[in-house]
């Protein structure tokens, strides 16, 4: 009897011991693979910024072709960032804003009434576009991007700056005006739709 009584000991600790080593070696794989998913995520991170998905006074433009994100960032009291993230989908391409020939299509930002607001300095484009041999050697956008113009506040009076983005989407071939309206109360600078 007390054989039996071992013996049933012995296998239920056996059968135990298997089951924690499974469960160890789940937790392990689980592990594993989320540390993999990490560094995958941080290598996509590293070579693309995709920059935070939108805050709650960004300026956001959804196409089929495109998603583009505008905000302000204030740098100090008359200086701020005009930052752009270009999200492309389905292949989608524009001419960069870095091409040095003229091309009417490429990707540009307008600005009016320059005694309120100039442009400081020339756009930054991140990732850099790359000359495309297959289209005349031009540089082309085709990946998600990131712009930053900075921008000069010239007032002390509240004032309101129009302005758009305009390029080619491509395949498409249409061309794109995203007009917006910079807002400048009481030394603060914000981005907003126009019409809005």
């Amino acid at each position: 009897m007390d054989l039996g009584k071992k013996h049933l000991k012995s296998s239920i600790m056996n059968n135990n011991l298997f089951f924690c080593l499974v469960l160890l070696s789940f937790n392990y794989n689980c592990a594993e693979v989320n540390s993999q998913d990490i560094a995958q995520n941080s290598k996509v991170a590293d070579s693309v910024y995709i920059g935070p998905t939108h805050f709650s006074d960004d300026l956001v433009r959804e196409d089929s072709l495109y998603t583009a994100i505008i905000r302000i960032d204030k740098q100090s009291e008359k200086e701020h960032v005009l930052s752009i993230q270009m999200n492309l989908k389905k292949n989608s391409y524009f001419v960069s804003a870095t091409e040095h020939d003229s091309f009417k299509g490429k990707f540009k930002i307008v600005l009016t009434e320059p005694q309120h607001l100039q442009t400081n300095g020339s756009i930054i484009e991140t990732p850099l576009s790359k000359v495309d041999e297959n289209h005349g050697f031009v540089k082309l956008v085709r990946q998600n991007t990131h712009y930053k113009q900075s921008l000069k506040v010239l007032s002390n009076e509240n004032f309101e700056v129009y302005g758009y983005l305009q390029f080619t989407i491509e395949p498409r071939c249409t061309l794109e005006k995203i007009p917006f309206i910079l807002s400048y109360v009481d030394g603060k600078l914000s981005v907003k739709m126009d019409g809005c």
